[in-house]
């Protein structure tokens, strides 16, 4: 983005950069200095002052905006809309929305970036190990209008234990690295810094209530590596460059798939002989696949193509039962520790439709709420139009065939070797 404005403003054109937090504007500021942009032709600003005062901007030749998949808001399009005559550029690793709303009124065309395994094979990403523990059981978690999960029943979910486990589990996974912790609240990103600290870690919890110039004290100690971990509600999701993230603590489910990569991607900045580590306490994974999952990005939203959630199918995840280690499976040992793999560690994940209730999760409790879940969806199915064991499994169920019968007729099918 630097060197397309640094190109425009040595044409003498104007620029204008749009933000939604005042952190990346200085970001952004700070860059284009480096990269020799003409300063005095760019006007970068967050979107909620720029919204009220563009009716006294000068007209730009290119408008950049930045985090883009909030663009369909009254806001952005406030902006947009009143230099139809300038190319809008418009940057998101993530073009996708929960409310399943398209692009295409705001962008004419789509520009495909590489995937992130080929930026991790050369060396922009950071390769990741993904850990997802087991013991959590989350089937009280209900969702809210917009999607996403109720706090109320996040909170009734979440049993204080939870923090202890987080510690522990941190201490073993990641050791003296630097983690970022996404919480669900407020009060949870003090929580778990407490018990961080009474454990050793030095911690420090960050959220929209933080005074600005203490949240500014505990970015800048974190960057100089005082601090280990910043446990933080709703902040440190989109943009703000923090290049010292090695370990991504997730402890607050989501239904968004943006969400959900941003969470994920905050540890991935490389660094020679880096490998990132995700603890993902809340079966994310489950729900979206592993972060280097290829997706189907497009403008079209989700109302104009059933098909387009903006991700490819979800392949089985695989945990490991001793160290708990996610993946994709190729073979019948854990590619972490080399333990024996089991058939029911593979955990087939279910459709969009069904992720709603919450119905998959990878603790064998789960696993029976979610055969009840495929018993009324296989109902009307053809033993031949079975797509998984899973599947299998529910049909045999429904039908009452004896157990004996799903073992038969998935191995007869190749489900099973």
């Amino acid at each position: 983005m630097a060197e397309i404005a640094r190109r425009a403003t040595a044409k003498h054109n104007r620029i204008l950069f749009v933000v939604h937090r005042k952190e990346i504007v200085d970001q952004v500021v700070a860059t284009f200095k480096a990269q020799d942009v003409d300063m005095s032709l760019a006007k970068i600003g967050m979107v909620q002052t720029i919204t009220r005062h563009v009716n006294d901007l000068e007209e730009p030749a290119i408008i950049f905006v930045d985090e883009a998949h909030h663009a369909l808001a009254k806001s952005y399009r406030r902006i947009l809309d009143k230099f139809p005559n300038a190319l809008k550029l418009l940057f998101t690793a993530t073009p996708y929305r929960l409310d399943g709303k398209g692009f295409d009124d705001i962008a004419d065309d789509l520009i495909l970036g590489n995937s992130i395994k080929q930026l991790i094979k050369d060396g922009f990403l950071a390769p990741v190990d993904y850990y997802a523990p087991v013991q959590l059981d989350v089937s009280q978690l209900k969702t809210k209008r917009n999607g996403e999960f109720d706090e109320k029943s996040v909170e009734q979910a979440f049993k204080p234990k939870v923090y202890g486990n987080a510690v522990k589990t941190f201490r073993k996974l990641a050791g003296n690295k630097q983690a970022i912790a996404y919480t669900y609240n407020v009060a949870s990103a003090e929580r778990l810094a407490d018990e961080l600290n009474h454990n050793g870690v030095v911690a420090r919890a960050v959220s929209g209530n933080t005074p600005k110039d203490e949240r500014n004290s505990i970015i800048k100690d974190y960057r100089n590596g005082k601090i280990q971990v910043v446990t933080n509600a709703e902040l440190f999701t989109e943009g703000l460059d923090l290049p010292n993230v090695d370990c991504v603590i997730m402890l607050r489910p989501t239904q968004s798939l943006s969400l959900y990569l941003q969470f994920a991607m905050r540890c991935m900045n490389p660094r020679k002989g880096k490998t990132a580590i995700i603890i993902d306490h809340v079966g994310n994974v489950n729900r979206f696949g592993l972060p280097t999952q290829p997706h189907n990005w497009t403008l079209d939203g989700k109302d104009k193509s059933k098909s387009n959630d903006g991700r490819s199918d979800i392949k089985p995840v695989t945990t490991c039962p001793m160290c708990f280690a996610t993946f994709y499976r190729k073979g019948d040992k854990c590619p972490f520790c080399g333990a024996e793999l089991t058939e029911e560690k593979v955990l087939e994940v279910v459709e969009e439709a069904k992720l709603e209730k919450v119905k998959e999760e990878r603790i064998r409790k789960a696993k029976l709420i979610m055969e009840d879940n495929l018993t009324a969806n296989v109902a009307d199915k053809k033993a031949s139009e079975l797509k998984s064991f899973e599947e299998i499994r529910a049909f045999g169920k429904f039908k009452g065939y004896k157990p004996g019968w799903s073992y038969f007729y998935a191995k007869k099918r190749g489900f099973i070797k």
